[in-house]
């Protein structure tokens, strides 16, 4: 209203019409805003709905886990008794001996003679000692490796068949 001349009329005009561009801009960036906040809410309904499924799946995994290591540590103790029963029905010296190896040999201290040769450092045995293994009447060293040997008849193979 106290606008006196057609220029300031128009200058009016103009700052009216960047005032409303101004708002029109303004509410635009509320609009996307408002859609990106809406998108982001959805995208966060579905993270937690997968978050609450992996959630249950690491839950149920979880027990599995603390299940078998409850029958784990049973079957150890299981085993411990086992080995403490085996342990005192073998001679001192032996046992000794098989410690010993055990130690010196990365935990590996007995193996297996088959086909005339020690199956954990493949060497070849003279035929006497591959005998004296065969009938597991004594304990009987690797001259290798110095493990401890012993022989497991293949299946169906009986003592008198053996060669």
């Amino acid at each position: 209203m106290e606008v006196k001349t057609n220029r300031e009329y128009q200058a009016m005009q103009k700052e009216i019409e960047t005032g409303q561009h101004d708002v029109r801009r303004v509410e635009d960036q509320i609009l996307e805003r408002m859609l990106e906040a809406d998108e982001i809410a959805a995208a966060v309904k579905l993270a937690e709905a997968d978050l609450a499924s992996e959630q249950a799946a690491i839950d149920a995994d979880r027990r599995r886990t603390e299940q078998e290591a409850g029958q784990l540590e049973k079957q150890l103790e299981e085993s411990a008794a086992a080995r403490a029963r085996l342990v005192a029905e073998i001679p001192s010296p032996a046992l000794a001996l098989f410690d010993q190896l055990t130690r010196g040999r990365k935990g590996i201290a007995v193996a297996e003679a088959r086909d005339g040769l020690c199956t954990v450092c493949h060497v070849r045995l003279r035929p006497q000692r591959f005998n004296e293994v065969r009938r597991n009447e004594a304990i009987i060293q690797c001259d290798s490796c110095q493990r401890i040997l012993y022989f497991a008849a293949p299946p169906g193979e009986t003592e008198e068949h053996g060669g």
